[in-house]
């Protein structure tokens, strides 16, 4: 039975999603104190768990539909785009959960949030890991993608 492309870039991408948000849950751990009751499982918050791999997943296949829209072919403008595009969308949804939604990390809310926005009140490599996960995982799926296509053309 053939997997239909798309489907295996979602599911390829959830799975990255998924051991990225793991890996990053769980190294910062300590830092998510919500003021609302979210559940932890093995000591790991679902609530960022489940976003992460959410967004992650949604903001790549996003990223994918938009550059074959435009005809996007070359390396670097594609990453480019990447990068605008999640510290754009990571930077709109935090200031939307912060300000309206009222979802604040106790964790972390003495440290400053970025300016005008007044959102992701983290230490700064923690806001620095927020805006760079996106790109970081798009990355991964490229390698794979292309570690695919080198093992695919081999005889």
């Amino acid at each position: 039975m053939l997997i239909s492309p798309i489907v295996k870039r979602i599911t390829g991408s959830l799975l990255i999603s998924f051991l990225l948000a793991i890996i990053w849950v769980y190294a910062t751990r300590d830092m998510y104190s919500y003021n609302t009751g979210f559940q932890s499982v093995f000591s790991l918050n679902v609530f960022p768990l489940t976003l992460w791999t959410l967004m992650l997943t949604v903001g790549y296949l996003l990223a994918e539909f938009l550059q074959e829209k435009f005809g996007m072919k070359q390396f670097l403008p594609r990453f480019l785009f990447v990068i605008i595009l999640y510290i754009t969308a990571v930077i709109i949804l935090e200031t939307f959960g912060y300000h309206v939604l009222g979802i604040q990390n106790l964790g972390t809310s003495g440290y400053a949030g970025l300016p005008i926005c007044d959102c992701l009140h983290a230490p700064v490599w923690m806001q620095i890991g927020y805006l760079l996960l996106g790109p970081l995982h798009w990355l991964i799926l490229q390698l794979a993608r292309y570690l695919q296509q080198l093992h695919s053309t081999q005889p």
